[in-house]
């Protein structure tokens, strides 16, 4: 009887086995050859993102080509999202009274300006300060300034963001030059690592970008127009 017994368990443990091989194999089989190329292309779509690289609107120049409208790109420092957990918020939450006055507010709509138009210093720092903590991130702008008196920046006209993002003229110059002065976007793919941000090496130009045209207007500048006190930005005009 013991002997019949200990045959029964060995028979059932090892029929117990075959059966998890089985199932286990079969489903190697599904997501390794039945289901690999859709596998595959989910894996594509969460980890390959495809993204624009802005064209540089043209310059507006004076009858002397000095720059009276231009493209700058900037940075800025912004919060994507909240983190999950209240331990992580508060730390987040002391980490960024180091450097900001105001009070961060966690019920705002997301994504929230913390700082624009960093200085090169300030990428560096906050680069290395928030490094662990992807909620926040530093992210380029395109910001179009225009400078000069108030009767030439109301000739030069607004920007806008059309409902693609892009910068379109409004009105004056800005307005009937808009086809000459717009560029033509470009794209890449880059892969993104599990918290979204681009992994180095992985980024491929798909499609250049084409800067706009520079123009050149009738007017003239005053002699030792400052375009970093009187500088205007109005892309969100």
């Amino acid at each position: 009887m013991a002997a019949g017994g200990f045959k029964l368990k060995t028979l059932t443990i090892l029929s117990f086995l075959l059966i998890w091989a089985v199932v286990a194999a079969a489903h190697v089989f599904y997501y390794a050859v039945a289901k690999r190329e859709e596998s595959l292309a989910e894996t594509r779509r969460i980890a390959w993102r495809e993204a624009e690289i802005p064209a540089l609107r043209g310059k507006i120049l004076d009858r002397n080509g000095v720059p009276a409208a231009w493209t700058e790109l900037c940075h800025d420092f912004i919060l994507e999202r909240v983190p999950e957990s209240p331990r992580r918020r508060e730390t987040l939450r002391r980490r960024m009274a180091r450097f900001f006055s105001a009070e961060v507010s966690w019920t705002a709509k997301m994504p929230l300006l913390l700082k624009n138009s960093l200085s090169p210093e300030e990428i560096v720092l906050y680069a290395r300060e928030f490094r662990f903590f992807p909620e926040v991130r530093i992210v380029p702008v395109i910001r179009r300034v225009v400078t000069g008196p108030p009767e030439i920046r109301e000739r030069i006209g607004k920007t806008a963001r059309n409902n693609a993002g892009e910068i379109v003229g409004i009105s004056g110059l800005e307005r009937k030059y808009d086809m000459e002065l717009s560029g033509r976007a470009g794209r890449v793919i880059v892969m993104l690592d599990r918290n979204g941000n681009w992994c180095n090496e992985t980024l491929r130009i798909t499609r250049r970008a084409e800067n706009g045209k520079d123009i050149t207007a009738d007017f003239l500048l005053p002699a030792g127009t400052d375009a970093s006190v009187e500088r205007l930005e109005n892309a969100e005009n």
